[in-house]
C-alpha cells in the first residue's frame, strides 16, 4: 500500500529541526506514518521546501518538495509555485491514497487532484473549528471556499471526536469515522511518583490558548510551582512577550519559552498535574502525554466530556474552579493516586499509536479496494 500525506507544514517534525511551527496535526500525521512504515507500507510526505533534499528518506518516510514558502509573487504565487508545486509533488508520489489534516486550501486542492486523477481521498479534522464556518481558520474567503470544495468531496472524512462529528453532520450534512488521537507506545515511561511536581502548561503562545489564565492560576497558588513551555505564534509576538513579561513577576512561575518538539517530552517527566486554558481544540496531544504517564489534567476544554466521563482529570469552566481542581490534586494524595490509575489504564486502551495506526491501516485498505 502506497499513502501520500499532503502536510506543508510537517517537516520540521520529520526532521526534528529547531522552528516553533511544529503543531499538533503534524505531529500526529508522522506517528501514524511511523507506523504504516512499521508494518511494511509505503509512506511519502509532501511538504514545503526548507532547503532539504527532494526525496529525502526520514525513518523510511520518502520527503518531496511541493515550494518554498517564500517563493512567487503576490497573487499569482497562489497559481505558482504554490498550486503547480504541489500538485507536481503530488504526482510524484504515485500513492494509492492520499491524506490530508486539517481546514486549509490544500483541501481542495488535494480534492481536485484525486478527481482528476481517480484517487481516493482522505480528510481528517484538526479542531472542532474546522466543522464551523464562522471559525475555519482559513486566510481568506477564497481558502475557505476551497476548503469546503475539498470537505465535500473527499472519500473519507475522519474526526478526533464525536463532538466534530455532530458538527460536520450539523453544518455540512456529512458523516465521519471517528478516531482518536494516538501516542508513542514508550514503554519505558513511568508513572509520576513525585508529590511535588509541578504544574504544566504546553502549548504555543497565542490568544486563543489563553496563557494568561495560567498566570493568574500561579498567582492564585504562591505554594504550587508552575512551568510555562511554548513558542511564540505568527502575528502574535505580543501573547508571548506579555506572558513572559508577567512571568518575571512570579516567583512560583518558570516560564520555559519556545523548546525543540523532540525535547518537549521531558518536561512531562516532572510534572503532576497538566493544564489546558484553551477556547477551544482538537484533541490535545498535551492530553495523551500527559495519561501516558498517568498524569492527570484540569482542563477548560473537555473533548466528548471525556475528562469527567472518565474521570482521569477535572474539567472546569472557570478559574477559581481550575484553582480549587488544582489545589485538592496537589494537597490530596489519595485522590490524586485514584486519578492517576484511571488515566494510565484509559491511555493503554484506547490512544496507544498501535491500537490507532491498525485502525487507520484498516481504513486506507478498504477505501483503496473500492478503487480497484
Amino acid at each position: 500500500m502506497k499513502i501520500c500525506f499532503y502536510a506543508l507544514n510537517a517537516y520540521p517534525t520529520l526532521a526534528g529541526t529547531p522552528e516553533a511551527r511544529v503543531g499538533g496535526a503534524e505531529v500526529q500525521q508522522v506517528l501514524i506514518a511511523s507506523y504504516l512504515v512499521e508494518q511494511g507500507h509505503e509512506v511519502t510526505f509532501v511538504v514545503r521546501d526548507h532547503g532539504q533534499q527532494d526525496g529525502e528518506v526520514i525513518r523510511g518516510i520518502k520527503v518531496l518538495k511541493a515550494y518554498k514558502p517564500s517563493a512567487g509573487l503576490p497573487v499569482v504565487r497562489f497559481i505558482h509555485p504554490r498550486f503547480t508545486g504541489s500538485w507536481s509533488a503530488l504526482k510524484a508520489a504515485d500513492a494509492d491514497i492520499y491524506y490530508q489534516r486539517c481546514a486549509s486550501m490544500e483541501t481542495g486542492l488535494l480534492a481536485l487532484f484525486c478527481k482528476m486523477n481517480n484517487k481516493p481521498f482522505i480528510f481528517a479534522s484538526g479542531s472542532d473549528s474546522d466543522f464551523e464556518f464562522s471559525k475555519i481558520m482559513a486566510s481568506s474567503i477564497r481558502d475557505k471556499y476551497l476548503y469546503t470544495y475539498g470537505l465535500k468531496r473527499a472519500n473519507l472524512i475522519i474526526t478526533q471526536t464525536n463532538n466534530q462529528r455532530k458538527l460536520l453532520n450539523d453544518n455540512f450534512s456529512l458523516d465521519a469515522e471517528v478516531i482518536s488521537n494516538s501516542w508513542g507506545k514508550d514503554n519505558a515511561v513511568q508513572e509520576v511518583s513525585d508529590t511535588n511536581g509541578y504544574v504544566l502548561w504546553v502549548s504555543t503562545l497565542r490568544g486563543l490558548k489563553r496563557p494568561e489564565l495560567f498566570m493568574d492560576l500561579a498567582e492564585a497558588l504562591p505554594d504550587v510551582e508552575f512551568v510555562m513551555v511554548g513558542g511564540s505564534a505568527n502575528g502574535e509576538q505580543a501573547v508571548y512577550d506579555n506572558a513572559e513579561a508577567r512571568a518575571k513577576q512570579l516567583p512560583n512561575m518558570h516560564f520555559v519559552g519556545f523548546v525543540p518538539f523532540d525535547e518537549v517530552d521531558k518536561f512531562f517527566n516532572g510534572a503532576k498535574i497538566v493544564v489546558n486554558t484553551s477556547i477551544f481544540e482538537g484533541f490535545p496531544n498535551t492530553f495523551l502525554q500527559a495519561w501516558q504517564r498517568s498524569i492527570p489534567v484540569v482542563s477548560y476544554f473537555d473533548p466528548d466530556d471525556l475528562v469527567k466521563r472518565k474521570q482521569i482529570g477535572i474539567a472546569v469552566t472557570e478559574k477559581e474552579e481550575m484553582s480549587d481542581a488544582i489545589h485538592k490534586l496537589v494537597t490530596n494524595n489519595d485522590l490524586y493516586a485514584s486519578y492517576q490509575h484511571r488515566a494510565k489504564e484509559y491511555f493503554e486502551n484506547n490512544h496507544r499509536v498501535d491500537v490507532i495506526g491498525a485502525r487507520y491501516e484498516k481504513l486506507f485498505e478498504g477505501l483503496i479496494k473500492k478503487y480497484e
